[in-house]
C-alpha cells in the first residue's frame, strides 16, 4: 500500500514569493493505476487571477503539445475554490490501452516515481509560458513530518524559462 505523501513548493514563480502550491498523493494500493493527484495553488487574489488564465490552458495539453507521446498524463479542469485558492489534478494516462505494453509500463513507472511537481512546473513554462525562479525549493511530507527538503535549479526541471512574470502586465 502506498501511503499518502505531500510535496510543498512555497514560491516557484518569478516575481511572486506569495504564490505556492502543494500536491497530495492519495494513499492507494501498489501495482494499481494511479489515482488523480490534486494540486492546491494558493496566493493573493491579483496575481492568482493572472495565474488562473495560464493554468486554464493545461486542460488543452494534448492539443498544445502534440509531439509528446511519451508523456502519459493530462490535467483536469482548473477549479477556483476562492480568489486565493485553486485546485487542479494530474491525471495518469499511462495504462490507457496502447499497442506497446512495454512502453505503457515505462510511462506508468515514470508517472509513479517522478515527483509530479516536475511535470506541473514544466507545463507552467511550456503551456502557461510562466517564468519560474532560478532556484526552486520543495519539501516532502509524510503525516506532517518533513521527510526531505530539496533545492533544485530551474534548469534541472525545464531547460528554458517562460516569459510571463506574475504581477507584471502581459504585452498584447
Amino acid at each position: 500500500m502506498l501511503q499518502e505523501l505531500v510535496i510543498k513548493v512555497p514560491a516557484p514563480f518569478a516575481g511572486q514569493a506569495e504564490i505556492g502550491f502543494s500536491t497530495r498523493y492519495p494513499a492507494q494500493p501498489s501495482q494499481a493505476p494511479l489515482k488523480d493527484v490534486p494540486f492546491i495553488i494558493e496566493g493573493p487574489p491579483a496575481p492568482m487571477r493572472q495565474l488562473q488564465t495560464r493554468l486554464e490552458l493545461f486542460r488543452q495539453k494534448r492539443r498544445l503539445i502534440p509531439d509528446a507521446p511519451e508523456e502519459a498524463y493530462s490535467w483536469t479542469d482548473l477549479i477556483p475554490l476562492s480568489d486565493e485558492v485553486f485546485i487542479l489534478a494530474f491525471r495518469d494516462e499511462s495504462l490507457v490501452r496502447s499497442n506497446d505494453d512495454a512502453a505503457s509500463e515505462l510511462r506508468y513507472l515514470a508517472n509513479l516515481v517522478r515527483p509530479l511537481v516536475f511535470p506541473f512546473l514544466k507545463d507552467c513554462v511550456r503551456i502557461g509560458e510562466l517564468a519560474l525562479r532560478d532556484t526552486i525549493m520543495l519539501a516532502l511530507l509524510d503525516d506532517s513530518h518533513v521527510m526531505a527538503e530539496l533545492e533544485l535549479r530551474r534548469s534541472q526541471i525545464v531547460p528554458t524559462n517562460g516569459s510571463i512574470v506574475l504581477g507584471e502586465a502581459i504585452a498584447s
